[in-house]
Order: structure tokens, then C-alpha cells, then sequence
């Protein structure tokens, strides 16, 4: 991977439950899959903390819910697992047309999202996502398996099955740069972080169902439920990639 990609990145060290870590927090090489799937806005809405933030719509009345597992594998804390739920979402924006958001995001792999859970393996992890950040932490079990074709990931916090996400392996094409703007709730205030990526080889579909979502019965299980996705709209396969997760930029009033 490209050393390059660090240079000039300047650290601090941040006091955590239990320790410090130094940030940014470096993710050196990481390995991911994510389906972007079709759901109503109002419930979206709901998973919302704020009015401020908008659910990027695709179609009218239809907005989006992404799931994306990581498996990071050298990292300057450390190696562990981690899955994200977000809700592309846009903050107190002038226009919020149906689909060109959408499509900018998704062409331009620069996203804007809201993560509403975040389970992963790592205790340093757990402590440095909730005190610096405030992102939604929790211990979970996250394993990975995969074939020729497919990458299967469960999701399961102490015996119970919350779900299972399987995506279809693309392709993986060129060296690609991609960018998160992440919101998360700190303090009460909605914190804007952005983290930089680069994908050593992506793979990418838009083709519909190429990722699928099993459902257990844990109470974030019944919450997806609620918002009731759909059929997947898009995919990524990353095989290999590395990111930079820096202190937040921004704290925005709720």
C-alpha cells in the first residue's frame, strides 16, 4: 500500500476511558464490503437525531441505508473487526432534489452519512469512537467468510444474530481515492468528521440485489425491520484500501 498516503499527518495524543490513543487514528490496511439498500425517508427520518439532517432521497419518498463491514487489519490501534450502519443524510441543505444527491454521491465516492450503529471487537476501539466522537460503540462478534464469489459477514452481540450481510464480489479496477463526511452526537452538539480513503483496487455495481441482508430478532434486528429496506442499489467490494480518521472538524448545533 502507499506509505505516501500518511506523509505529513501530524498527531496528538487524546485521554480515553482507560488510556490514550493518538489521533488521528491511522488504518494502514483494511479490508471492506457495503450494499447501499432502498428504504422509505419517514422511518429513515426517525434514526435521525436531528431535523438539520435530511435523508438523501434516490426516488421520492425512497431514501437509503448502508451497511458496510471492515475488517482492518493494521491499524495504529490495532487490528479489529467493525460494522457500520449509516443513512446517507445531508445537513440543513438549501435544495434536497430526489436522485442527484444520490447519484453524486455515488459516482464521485464522496459520501455523507449519519452512522447510527457501530458495533466492532476492539475495546481501545470502543473507548476512543464514544469519547472522541460519540459514535454508536458496542462490543460485538463480526466474522467474515467468503468464495470465489460472494463475502458473507455476521453481525451477532452476545449470542443473538443481528444480521447477516452478504455482497457480491466485483471486479476490483483501479486505485481509488473516496472520502466520508461522517456526522455523529457528541455533547449535544452533531459532530462532522471527515475521513479520507484510498482504495488500492475497487470494485464496484449498481446492479440491483447484488447485495442481501439477513435479519435476526436482536432489537436492532426488529429496528432495520421497521425501516423496512429493500432490494440493494449498489456495491463495493475493497480488497485492500487504507484511512485516516481524524478529530472532528466541526461541531454543529442540533
Amino acid at each position: 500500500m502507499e506509505q505516501q498516503f500518511f506523509e505529513g499527518i501530524e498527531s496528538k495524543e487524546m485521554e480515553i476511558t482507560g488510556g490514550s490513543v493518538e489521533v488521528p487514528i491511522l488504518y494502514r490496511d483494511i479490508f471492506a464490503v457495503a450494499g447501499v439498500f432502498i428504504a422509505p425517508t419517514l422511518p429513515l427520518k426517525e434514526l435521525l437525531p436531528t431535523s438539520k439532517l435530511v435523508p438523501v432521497e434516490f426516488l421520492p419518498g425512497k431514501g437509503l441505508i448502508g451497511f458496510m463491514a471492515l475488517e482492518y487489519r493494521d491499524t495504529t490501534i490495532g487490528p479489529y473487526k467493525e460494522f457500520m450502519i449509516m443513512i446517507p443524510a445531508r445537513y440543513r441543505p438549501r435544495f434536497n432534489p430526489p436522485i442527484f444527491p444520490a447519484l453524486r454521491m455515488s459516482f464521485s465516492l464522496s459520501f455523507e452519512v449519519f452512522v447510527w450503529q457501530l458495533p466492532l471487537t476492539s475495546e481501545v476501539g470502543l473507548h476512543a469512537g464514544i469519547d472522541i466522537w460519540g459514535f454508536p460503540k458496542f462490543i460485538a462478534d463480526i466474522d467474515f467468510t467468503q468464495d470465489e464469489h460472494s463475502v458473507t459477514c455476521t453481525l451477532v452481540e452476545k449470542g443473538e444474530d443481528i444480521l447477516t450481510l452478504e455482497v457480491d464480489k466485483n471486479r476490483a479496477r483501479t486505485k481509488t481515492y473516496f472520502d466520508y463526511t461522517i456526522f455523529s452526537v457528541k455533547d449535544r452538539e452533531l459532530l462532522q468528521t471527515h475521513v479520507n480513503g484510498l482504495s488500492e483496487s475497487l470494485g464496484r455495481s449498481f446492479k440491483p440485489g447484488a447485495a442481501r441482508l439477513i435479519l435476526g430478532e436482536h432489537p436492532i434486528s426488529r429496528q432495520i425491520r421497521e425501516v423496512a429496506p429493500g432490494k440493494s442499489i449498489q456495491t463495493m467490494y475493497i480488497p485492500k484500501g487504507q484511512f485516516i480518521l481524524p478529530e472532528a472538524q466541526e461541531r454543529l448545533p442540533l
